[in-house]
């Protein structure tokens, strides 16, 4: 997950070119929900190979709150967040993220609590992959109780908006950040979702 994470993370693209630290893409996207959420972790396989994954939050408020104290803490030596962020540097951006995970929280919480994100090698994709993954995600959630999933793509990254749309999200309204944002209802119910609640199916994958 984490070398696909890096090798997708611009738009589709490695995020070597973006990043003087690659790693840290995976760090804020893709490792953090392994620890605090394995049971909403699917990964897509052949043979042996892992070519996708896809990932999910049930609860984002809870999730960012775990993260702070479960994950953060473990980068404080190794990737310290600067004092003042550069909006134009991407490294710094993502530590920003890393260490204060609540900045990416987004709006609209009440009716999309959960969030996620998806990650396909190019020659995985076309080929119903990610529909097979977002299914899985979907499934998993609406039985966990969540009324819906939110998620973010790059405003230039118009062929992941087409398959957003595809698989019956919408673009939502924007929060004033860079993303365009994409939400799908799950559950009629509106009622609280919580992390660790009894409905969530934990087990192998």
């Amino acid at each position: 997950m984490h070398r696909i994470c890096v090798a997708t993370g611009d738009a589709g693209n490695s995020a070597t070119a973006i990043l003087r630290d690659p790693r840290l893409m995976a760090y804020v996207f893709a490792e953090p929900y392994l620890l605090l959420q394995p049971e909403l972790v699917f990964v897509a396989e052949w043979r042996g190979t892992v070519f996708g994954y896809a990932v999910a939050a049930l609860n984002s408020a809870e999730f960012y709150a775990r993260w702070q104290l479960e994950w953060a803490p473990r980068f404080a030596g190794s990737h310290p967040a600067s004092r003042r962020v550069d909006p134009h540097d991407a490294d710094d951006e993502l530590r920003s993220c890393l260490h204060h995970p609540r900045r990416m929280l987004s709006i609209d919480l009440d009716a999309y609590p959960s969030h996620l994100h998806i990650n396909l090698l190019a020659r995985a994709r076309g080929q119903g992959v990610g529909r097979r993954l977002l299914d899985a995600v979907f499934t998993d959630l609406a039985r966990a109780g969540s009324p819906g999933v939110q998620l973010g793509v790059r405003a230039s990254n118009t062929g992941a908006q087409e398959f957003y749309r595809a698989t019956g999200m919408t673009r939502l309204p924007s929060d004033g950040g860079l993303a365009v944002r994409f939400g799908r209802p799950l559950n009629t119910s509106r009622a609280p979702v919580r992390e660790n609640g009894p409905s969530v199916r934990h087990g192998p994958r």
